[in-house]
Protein backbone atom coordinates (compact mmCIF):
# COMPACT_ATOMS: atom_id res chain seq x y z
CA UNK A 1 0.00 0.00 0.00
CA UNK A 2 1.66 3.41 0.63
CA UNK A 3 0.38 6.41 2.63
CA UNK A 4 -0.47 9.95 1.17
CA UNK A 5 -2.14 12.72 3.26
CA UNK A 6 -2.96 16.33 1.99
CA UNK A 7 -3.92 19.34 3.70
CA UNK A 8 -5.12 22.51 2.55
CA UNK A 9 -4.47 25.14 5.44
CA UNK A 10 -5.14 28.98 4.76
CA UNK A 11 -4.92 28.29 1.01
CA UNK A 12 -1.55 26.88 1.25
CA UNK A 13 -1.80 22.87 -0.22
CA UNK A 14 0.18 20.05 1.12
CA UNK A 15 1.19 16.52 -0.33
CA UNK A 16 2.90 14.32 1.95
CA UNK A 17 3.85 10.50 0.46
CA UNK A 18 6.27 7.78 1.26
CA UNK A 19 8.16 6.02 -1.73
CA UNK A 20 8.08 2.21 -0.72
CA UNK A 21 6.96 -0.14 -3.04
CA UNK A 22 5.49 -3.60 -1.93
CA UNK A 23 5.02 -5.18 -5.19
CA UNK A 24 7.19 -8.03 -5.90
CA UNK A 25 6.64 -7.65 -9.72
CA UNK A 26 7.75 -3.82 -9.79
CA UNK A 27 10.45 -4.35 -6.99
CA UNK A 28 13.25 -7.28 -6.38
CA UNK A 29 14.51 -5.87 -3.30
CA UNK A 30 11.36 -4.70 -1.15
CA UNK A 31 13.43 -3.83 1.80
CA UNK A 32 15.59 -1.27 -0.03
CA UNK A 33 14.68 2.09 -0.06
CA UNK A 34 16.03 2.62 -3.64
CA UNK A 35 13.73 0.13 -4.88
CA UNK A 36 10.51 2.74 -4.02
CA UNK A 37 8.59 4.71 -6.62
CA UNK A 38 7.84 8.89 -6.83
CA UNK A 39 4.26 8.67 -5.06
CA UNK A 40 3.31 11.86 -5.77
CA UNK A 41 3.63 13.68 -9.35
CA UNK A 42 3.83 17.40 -9.89
CA UNK A 43 2.00 17.56 -13.60
CA UNK A 44 2.30 21.47 -13.59
CA UNK A 45 2.57 24.17 -11.41
CA UNK A 46 -1.24 24.15 -10.56
CA UNK A 47 -1.73 20.15 -10.53
CA UNK A 48 -0.60 17.20 -9.59
CA UNK A 49 -1.59 13.75 -8.70
CA UNK A 50 -0.77 10.95 -5.74
CA UNK A 51 -1.46 7.06 -6.33
CA UNK A 52 -2.22 3.88 -3.23
CA UNK A 53 -2.83 0.76 -3.88
CA UNK A 54 -2.05 -1.48 -7.40
CA UNK A 55 1.55 -0.39 -8.47
CA UNK A 56 1.32 -1.54 -12.02
CA UNK A 57 -2.19 -0.02 -12.34
CA UNK A 58 -1.09 3.30 -11.03
CA UNK A 59 2.03 3.19 -13.57
CA UNK A 60 -0.69 2.81 -16.56
CA UNK A 61 -2.77 5.82 -15.28
CA UNK A 62 0.64 7.92 -15.05
CA UNK A 63 1.72 6.94 -18.77
CA UNK A 64 -2.18 7.83 -19.69
CA UNK A 65 -1.80 11.45 -18.06
CA UNK A 66 1.28 11.92 -20.10
CA UNK A 67 -0.31 11.12 -23.10
CA UNK A 68 -3.09 13.70 -22.68
CA UNK A 69 -2.98 17.11 -24.48
CA UNK A 70 -4.36 19.21 -21.98
CA UNK A 71 -3.47 19.06 -18.40
CA UNK A 72 -6.55 19.96 -17.35
CA UNK A 73 -8.38 19.24 -13.77
CA UNK A 74 -11.26 18.33 -15.66
CA UNK A 75 -9.76 16.11 -17.85
CA UNK A 76 -7.58 14.32 -15.21
CA UNK A 77 -10.55 13.74 -12.57
CA UNK A 78 -12.33 11.99 -15.49
CA UNK A 79 -9.29 9.83 -16.62
CA UNK A 80 -8.32 8.39 -12.93
CA UNK A 81 -12.17 8.14 -12.20
CA UNK A 82 -12.49 6.23 -15.10
CA UNK A 83 -8.53 4.18 -14.14
CA UNK A 84 -10.03 3.41 -10.84
CA UNK A 85 -13.42 1.48 -12.05
CA UNK A 86 -11.75 -0.50 -13.82
CA UNK A 87 -9.49 -1.72 -11.52
CA UNK A 88 -12.44 -2.56 -8.98
CA UNK A 89 -11.24 0.18 -7.17
CA UNK A 90 -7.71 -1.30 -6.41
CA UNK A 91 -6.20 2.19 -7.08
CA UNK A 92 -7.32 5.20 -5.38
CA UNK A 93 -5.92 9.12 -6.48
CA UNK A 94 -5.45 11.91 -5.09
CA UNK A 95 -5.31 15.32 -7.00
CA UNK A 96 -4.04 18.36 -5.81
CA UNK A 97 -4.89 21.80 -7.85
CA UNK A 98 -4.65 24.94 -7.59
CA UNK A 99 -6.80 26.00 -10.55
CA UNK A 100 -9.29 28.79 -8.99
CA UNK A 101 -8.62 27.76 -5.86
CA UNK A 102 -6.62 25.19 -3.68
CA UNK A 103 -8.69 21.84 -3.28
CA UNK A 104 -7.90 17.99 -3.49
CA UNK A 105 -9.31 15.40 -5.27
CA UNK A 106 -9.66 11.62 -3.38
CA UNK A 107 -11.26 9.29 -6.14
CA UNK A 108 -11.67 5.93 -4.20
CA UNK A 109 -14.91 3.41 -4.76
CA UNK A 110 -15.87 4.80 -7.92
CA UNK A 111 -16.49 8.54 -6.66
CA UNK A 112 -14.64 11.93 -6.88
CA UNK A 113 -14.92 13.68 -3.53
CA UNK A 114 -13.54 17.04 -2.82
CA UNK A 115 -12.50 18.66 -0.30
CA UNK A 116 -10.86 22.10 0.78
CA UNK A 117 -9.73 20.62 3.85
CA UNK A 118 -7.76 16.99 4.05
CA UNK A 119 -7.77 13.99 2.11
CA UNK A 120 -5.87 10.94 2.81
CA UNK A 121 -5.33 7.43 0.74
CA UNK A 122 -3.37 4.24 1.60
CA UNK A 123 -2.92 2.36 4.72
CA UNK A 124 -5.85 2.79 7.28
CA UNK A 125 -3.16 2.14 10.39
CA UNK A 126 -0.88 4.12 9.09
CA UNK A 127 -2.89 6.94 8.58
CA UNK A 128 -4.47 5.85 12.10
CA UNK A 129 -0.50 6.41 13.52
CA UNK A 130 -0.37 9.58 12.10
CA UNK A 131 -3.42 11.13 13.29
CA UNK A 132 -2.48 9.96 16.96
CA UNK A 133 1.07 12.17 16.42
CA UNK A 134 -0.19 15.36 14.86
CA UNK A 135 -3.25 15.47 17.31
CA UNK A 136 -1.40 14.52 20.67
CA UNK A 137 1.12 17.64 18.81
CA UNK A 138 -1.57 20.07 17.69
CA UNK A 139 -1.05 23.02 19.78
CA UNK A 140 -2.17 26.12 18.06
CA UNK A 141 -4.21 27.28 14.66
CA UNK A 142 -1.11 29.19 13.36
CA UNK A 143 -0.57 27.92 9.55
CA UNK A 144 2.78 26.91 9.97
CA UNK A 145 2.26 25.19 13.35
CA UNK A 146 0.09 23.24 11.66
CA UNK A 147 2.44 22.38 8.64
CA UNK A 148 5.31 21.37 11.13
CA UNK A 149 3.37 19.37 13.05
CA UNK A 150 1.90 17.60 10.47
CA UNK A 151 5.55 17.12 8.29
CA UNK A 152 6.94 15.33 11.83
CA UNK A 153 3.91 13.68 12.43
CA UNK A 154 4.48 12.25 8.99
CA UNK A 155 8.38 11.37 9.26
CA UNK A 156 7.23 9.62 12.71
CA UNK A 157 5.27 6.80 10.53
CA UNK A 158 7.87 6.50 8.22
CA UNK A 159 11.03 6.17 10.44
CA UNK A 160 9.18 4.25 13.14
CA UNK A 161 8.75 1.54 10.82
CA UNK A 162 6.01 0.05 12.46
CA UNK A 163 3.67 -0.06 9.33
CA UNK A 164 4.95 -2.50 6.40
CA UNK A 165 3.57 -1.21 3.69
CA UNK A 166 5.11 2.42 4.41
CA UNK A 167 8.76 3.35 4.12
CA UNK A 168 11.50 4.68 2.02
CA UNK A 169 11.70 8.42 1.46
CA UNK A 170 9.28 11.37 2.77
CA UNK A 171 8.70 13.26 -0.43
CA UNK A 172 6.55 16.39 -0.02
CA UNK A 173 4.56 19.21 -2.23
CA UNK A 174 3.58 21.95 -1.07
CA UNK A 175 2.72 25.55 -2.55
CA UNK A 176 5.08 28.35 -3.27
CA UNK A 177 5.43 31.59 -5.07
CA UNK A 178 5.86 29.61 -7.68
CA UNK A 179 3.08 27.15 -7.38
CA UNK A 180 3.08 23.31 -6.57
CA UNK A 181 6.44 22.40 -6.07
CA UNK A 182 8.86 19.76 -4.11
CA UNK A 183 9.99 20.51 -0.64
CA UNK A 184 13.57 21.53 -0.84
CA UNK A 185 15.16 20.06 2.72
CA UNK A 186 18.53 18.97 4.24
CA UNK A 187 18.60 16.15 6.86
CA UNK A 188 21.53 15.52 8.99
CA UNK A 189 22.94 13.82 12.26
CA UNK A 190 26.13 13.75 13.24
CA UNK A 191 25.95 10.91 15.33
CA UNK A 192 28.00 10.51 18.36
CA UNK A 193 28.13 13.38 20.58
CA UNK A 194 31.49 15.02 20.05
CA UNK A 195 32.68 18.21 22.17
CA UNK A 196 35.21 20.64 20.81
CA UNK A 197 36.13 24.56 21.70
CA UNK A 198 35.23 27.80 20.20
CA UNK A 199 37.28 31.06 20.96
CA UNK A 200 35.52 34.56 20.89
CA UNK A 201 34.67 35.55 17.26
CA UNK A 202 36.52 32.52 16.27
CA UNK A 203 34.68 30.88 13.07
CA UNK A 204 35.05 27.08 12.99
CA UNK A 205 33.79 24.20 10.76
CA UNK A 206 30.97 21.99 12.27
CA UNK A 207 32.53 18.77 12.97
CA UNK A 208 29.62 16.17 11.34
CA UNK A 209 31.44 13.17 11.78
CA UNK A 210 31.36 10.39 9.16
CA UNK A 211 29.70 6.62 8.68
CA UNK A 212 31.93 5.40 11.53
CA UNK A 213 30.31 7.71 14.41
CA UNK A 214 26.72 7.04 12.80
CA UNK A 215 26.53 10.11 11.24
CA UNK A 216 24.41 10.48 8.10
CA UNK A 217 22.76 13.13 5.96
CA UNK A 218 20.87 13.58 2.99
CA UNK A 219 19.70 16.76 0.81
CA UNK A 220 16.90 17.19 -1.58
CA UNK A 221 17.44 19.14 -4.18
CA UNK A 222 14.27 20.19 -6.26
CA UNK A 223 14.26 21.80 -10.04
CA UNK A 224 14.57 25.27 -10.44
CA UNK A 225 12.29 25.32 -13.18
CA UNK A 226 8.67 24.44 -11.96
CA UNK A 227 7.32 23.83 -15.32
CA UNK A 228 9.84 20.90 -15.42
CA UNK A 229 9.60 19.70 -11.89
CA UNK A 230 12.03 16.93 -10.27
CA UNK A 231 13.48 16.12 -7.51
CA UNK A 232 16.92 14.63 -6.26
CA UNK A 233 18.10 12.86 -3.39
CA UNK A 234 22.36 13.36 -2.64
CA UNK A 235 23.76 11.40 -0.32
CA UNK A 236 27.61 12.74 0.69
CA UNK A 237 28.41 9.72 2.76
CA UNK A 238 28.01 7.14 -0.21
CA UNK A 239 28.45 9.74 -2.53
CA UNK A 240 26.17 9.28 -5.11
CA UNK A 241 22.67 10.88 -6.16
CA UNK A 242 19.27 9.35 -6.83
CA UNK A 243 16.92 11.22 -9.38
CA UNK A 244 13.05 11.41 -10.04
CA UNK A 245 11.96 12.88 -13.35
CA UNK A 246 8.57 11.05 -13.25
CA UNK A 247 8.01 12.71 -17.12
CA UNK A 248 11.10 11.05 -17.97
CA UNK A 249 10.58 7.51 -16.28
CA UNK A 250 8.86 6.45 -13.29
CA UNK A 251 12.02 4.65 -11.66
CA UNK A 252 14.60 6.01 -9.81
CA UNK A 253 17.68 7.14 -11.96
CA UNK A 254 20.89 6.45 -9.46
CA UNK A 255 23.90 8.34 -9.97
CA UNK A 256 27.25 6.75 -8.31
CA UNK A 257 30.46 8.53 -7.66
CA UNK A 258 29.59 12.08 -7.26
CA UNK A 259 29.96 14.46 -5.01
CA UNK A 260 26.71 16.93 -4.35
CA UNK A 261 28.03 19.50 -7.12
CA UNK A 262 28.68 16.72 -9.71
CA UNK A 263 25.27 15.15 -9.00
CA UNK A 264 23.73 18.43 -10.07
CA UNK A 265 26.84 19.15 -12.93
CA UNK A 266 25.45 15.44 -14.09
CA UNK A 267 21.67 15.98 -14.21
CA UNK A 268 21.89 19.32 -16.18
CA UNK A 269 24.11 17.48 -18.22
CA UNK A 270 21.65 14.55 -18.89
CA UNK A 271 18.34 15.60 -18.27
CA UNK A 272 19.09 19.41 -18.48
CA UNK A 273 17.34 20.27 -14.77
CA UNK A 274 18.79 22.56 -13.16
CA UNK A 275 18.81 21.35 -9.17
CA UNK A 276 19.02 23.61 -6.37
CA UNK A 277 18.69 23.15 -2.86
CA UNK A 278 21.34 22.93 0.54
CA UNK A 279 24.24 20.57 0.60
CA UNK A 280 26.72 19.06 2.69
CA UNK A 281 30.27 20.36 1.51
CA UNK A 282 32.61 18.69 3.22
CA UNK A 283 32.09 20.24 7.13
CA UNK A 284 29.89 23.50 5.97
CA UNK A 285 26.89 23.77 4.32
CA UNK A 286 26.91 25.37 1.31
CA UNK A 287 23.65 26.28 -1.62
CA UNK A 288 23.30 25.06 -5.26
Amino acid sequence: MTLVIGRITQGILRIDSDSKITNPKIASNRNSIFSGLLKTIILHPWLCVSYAGGVDTAQEAIEQIYKQKELTIDKIKKLLLEINKQSNYDTDFLIGSLENQPLLYKISNGEINPSNQNHWIGDSLGFNAFQRNFVSNLKSTEPKHILDVHSKAFENVISSGEIESIGGFHITVHTTKNGLEYLMKMTLSIGQPTSFTVKANQAVPIPFGDATTGAFSYSYLISSDPFHPAIGIHFPMGNFGTLYYPRLTREILILKNVNPFEFAKRVKEDFKIDLTGMVKNGDYMTMI
